[in-house]
């Protein structure tokens, strides 16, 4: 099995990795008209980035510690 400091260093990671849309989106609206003009899609960005991190990170500790997963289907 893969040691718990390892699993969270990969946990993180792949959480920071699902923030760089929501990073690009922010410089977006702060070279343009401002952030003001871009709330919305902020918005949405965010709520999808906290979304996607909720359901990836005890997906991946559940794959790293070796637990069974069922099949789509």
């Amino acid at each position: 099995m893969i040691a718990i400091r390892q699993k969270r260093r990969v946990q993180i990671v792949c959480a920071a990795f699902l923030h760089i849309p929501l990073a690009a989106i922010a410089a977006y609206a702060l070279a343009g008209e401002g952030v003001g003009e871009h709330t919305g899609i902020l918005g949405v960005a965010l709520v999808s980035t906290v979304a996607a991190t909720l359901l990836i990170v005890p997906y991946i500790g559940r794959v790293l510690d070796g637990g069974t997963l069922q099949a789509a289907g």
